[in-house]
């Protein structure tokens, strides 16, 4: 952890990180004396900046030029020198008008709509992590028979997400049958968490009445297929990443090839946003601190999103490390909470 700057030393730091959030170059002693108009002279202000560099927040990319935050830098204002800006209400306004305009009912419209909402807002690439599986709550199950021995299950979660699997049913004969087995799983498992849905359907397995119905045994024994087959992990949901091309830090060809391979390794993303979900917060990672080396150029910022309570995935965005922090954490924080809102509407 960062020992605390001096007051000079920190209103030197955010006064360099905030100069190149605007400009993206480096910054010089005598034009940031101008610019922020220190009470201290211009060689004052280039040995604090100096100063800050042998400490590891500044660097300076040629020996001629200004300086320019390092990740370390951009933590500890994040961590220390800033508050995060309010949403401005127009810009709350088209985010709710966008994000509500999903297809009633269509999580995975209003996940994707969400997404490319906050990208249009942000400047960066948007990300919304669907619920997880396993943190869901069971709502309906049905079966339809589509060729013999080989059954299209789809599974609803109280929060709308709809899981599609075919599995394997030699056991089954007839669409009437498979309506009777859905109608009793639904009986038995509405209300209960998909995360104790087995061990629900293994208890029942072992009462005397379901050993003894053929029909029940069968439903149970599908029910149990089903879950086995059920992949764990939420949905990511990813804006178009040439939003990032308007940054000049991705100008080069090399760099943003870098970046689009990251984005093709969507389960370590995935990784990375559950993060913030398990702490039910907010995260941000700059740098190098985060887990995938293709994104050692970029910062993560996330949030989570609940309904009723409920903690069920992740927003976020992913943009280079040089961004305005002020904003784009207020903006996602804001984007995280009225998606938990849109749902508790529904």
């Amino acid at each position: 952890m960062d020992s605390t700057l001096s007051e000079r030393d920190s209103l030197v730091l955010g006064a360099v990180i905030e100069e190149f959030v605007q400009t993206a170059e480096p910054v010089g002693s005598r034009h940031l004396t101008k610019k922020c108009r220190f009470s201290v002279s211009p060689a004052t202000v280039r040995n604090v900046m100096a100063d800050l560099e042998e400490t590891g927040f500044l660097s300076q990319p040629h020996t001629s030029a200004g300086r320019i935050p390092t990740d370390r830098g951009y933590r500890y204002y994040v961590d220390h020198l800033i508050q995060t800006e309010p949403v401005p209400a127009a810009e709350r306004r088209k985010l709710r008008r966008t994000m509500a305009g999903a297809e009633a009912g269509a999580i995975a419209d209003l996940l994707d709509s969400t997404s490319r909402a906050l990208s249009s807002a942000a400047h960066q690439v948007g990300l919304v992590v669907a619920p997880r599986f396993e943190a869901n709550v069971f709502r309906h199950i049905d079966f339809v028979l589509f060729r013999e021995g080989r059954v299209l299950v789809i599974l609803v979660s109280q929060s709308g997400v709809v899981h599609h699997r075919a599995v394997e049913a030699p056991e089954v004969r007839s669409q009437a049958e498979l309506d009777r087995m859905a109608g009793y799983l639904n009986s038995l498992l509405e209300g209960v968490s998909l995360r104790d849905v087995k061990d629900k359907i293994l208890d029942e397995m072992a009462n005397e009445k379901a050993l003894y119905d053929g029909l029940l045994a069968k439903a149970l024994l599908l029910g149990s297929r089903v879950l086995e087959e059920t992949q764990p992990g939420g949905e990511l949901y990813l804006s178009d990443p040439s939003a990032l091309l308007e940054h000049p830090e991705f100008g080069s060809v090399a760099r943003m090839k870098a970046i689009f391979e990251a984005f093709e390794k969507k389960h370590l993303i995935l990784k990375i946003l559950d993060r913030a979900s398990e702490s039910a917060g907010s995260l941000t990672l700059i740098g190098n601190e985060n887990p995938l080396p293709d994104l050692w150029n970029c910062s993560v910022i996330s949030s989570s999103y609940s309904r009723r309570g409920r903690v069920l995935g992740t927003v976020g965005v992913i943009g280079p490390t040089r961004m305005n922090y002020r904003r784009i954490i207020g903006l996602v924080g804001y984007t995280a909470r009225l998606l938990g809102e849109i749902l508790d509407e529904t």
